[in-house]
């Protein structure tokens, strides 16, 4: 009875320590599968894109404001309609200018019957005038002077007293002097003539560049849309009075959309002119195309780096709404048929080269080094090292480089 029971403990221990071995076994035959994940190189297109972050904007707007002080008279649209440009919006009372119009014209006429008054007979009058009374002084200075040398000789020749002498020099002193002064008079006169005409001339200006701001003023009084579009809000009612700048209305032509991205620097060698591109709109969760429709020739300096302004133009959608967040992609790379591999089966040794970890003909783990071109964050394209269709080997914890092939 005792050696049965020694028999059946040894039984017993015997069969423990042969399921110890067992899941021993088991854990070295499954270390492998549990370090390393088998991979296999694939041919496959791969593209890259840039991506950059955005917002719907309209193309072309119109904000309208008060050129002047007015009152609204009349609407000729509502919110919601559309329009096109050069159609009537609204108008402001014009009666006040009408009337300063009227006198303006008034105005005019009379500035200019006097600057042809001053340029035309009443200056033919006045030079008449002046010149002759110049005739009559220099004829009476004439016959003075005449009469003076005849008293001189009589009085030489004693036939007349001294005092008809000096009566005769008299009235040559006072000829000489009448005369003087009808030369000057005629100097001042004309002098005086081109003045009247250049001040009749510059009233008449004014008159004319007053009636023309009024013109304009009237102009004023009517407003046109300087684009199509859709009249999006109106912000002051018929009747009311505005000052100069008072904004009246918004016109916004949401058929021809856009987004302004800021395309870095080191990324402009991307884009082009005329590039389509692939614009995610965020709320709609769909996609819409866009096409490069201008690149700023001066950049945007933000913390050291520059940027370039650039707009992407979107095709007309009518779920799209201005100020939507967006992501714009810019193809980058397209490459057809690359031999590609996962990014996390790639490896980087001390040098910073890449490799991956593939089997020896003997099941032995090893390392080859590869050369690696672009990649999409997903996948990366193998230049040379591996082959289509061989297993590759991805880590499942980090090993240190060198100890696959001990």
């Amino acid at each position: 009875m005792k050696g049965k029971k020694l028999t059946k403990r040894i039984i017993t221990i015997v069969m423990a320590v042969l399921l110890a071995v067992l899941i021993l076994r088991a854990c070295f035959a499954n270390r492998d599968n549990k370090t390393y994940t088998e991979e296999t190189v694939k041919v496959q297109d791969i593209t890259t894109y840039y991506t950059f972050s955005g917002n719907i904007e309209a193309k072309s707007s119109q904000s309208v404001f008060s050129p002047g002080v007015f009152t609204v008279k009349t609407f000729h649209v509502k919110e919601g309609d559309m329009v096109n440009e050069g159609d009537l919006l609204l108008e402001f009372d014009d009666t006040t200018i009408r009337d300063s119009l009227e006198q303006a014209r008034t105005n005019i006429e009379i500035a200019r019957i006097n600057y042809e008054k001053a340029s035309g007979t009443g200056k033919d009058q006045q030079l008449m005038q002046v010149e002759n009374a110049l005739v009559s002084a220099r004829m009476a200075f004439n016959n003075a002077s005449s009469n003076l040398e005849r008293m001189t000789e009589l009085y030489n020749n004693g036939v007349i007293s001294k005092v008809e002498l000096e009566q005769a020099q008299d009235a040559y002193d006072n000829a000489l002097v009448s005369l003087d002064s009808a030369e000057k008079n005629l100097e001042l006169t004309k002098k005086t003539i081109e003045q009247n005409i250049r001040t009749a001339r510059e009233q008449l200006k004014q008159a004319e560049a007053a009636y023309k701001n009024l013109e304009r003023q009237l102009d004023d009084t009517k407003i046109f849309a300087e684009i199509s579009g859709e009249v999006d809000e109106i912000h002051v009612e018929e009747d009311d009075s505005l000052i100069m700048g008072t904004k009246i209305m918004d016109i916004v032509n949401y058929n021809d959309l856009q987004v302004i991205i800021k395309v870095d620097e080191y990324d402009l060698r991307a884009v082009t002119l005329g590039k389509e591109t692939d614009v995610f709109i965020n709320a709609l969760d769909k996609t819409v195309k866009g096409k490069v429709d201008e690149i700023s020739r001066q950049a945007q300096v933000v913390n050291g780096v520059s940027y370039f302004p650039t707009t992407i133009s979107l095709e007309n959608d009518e779920d799209l709404r201005v100020g939507m967040s967006v992501e714009v992609k810019i193809l980058n790379h397209n490459v057809k048929d690359a031999v590609t591999v996962p990014m996390k089966a790639l490896q980087f040794d001390s040098e910073n080269k890449p490799f991956v970890y593939t089997r020896d003909s003997e099941g032995k783990v090893i390392t080859k080094y590869v050369e690696v071109g672009i990649n999409d964050g997903t996948v990366a394209e193998i230049l040379s090292g591996v082959e289509p269709g061989e297993i590759i080997l991805t880590p499942n914890k980090v090993i240190p480089f060198g100890m696959a092939n001990r």
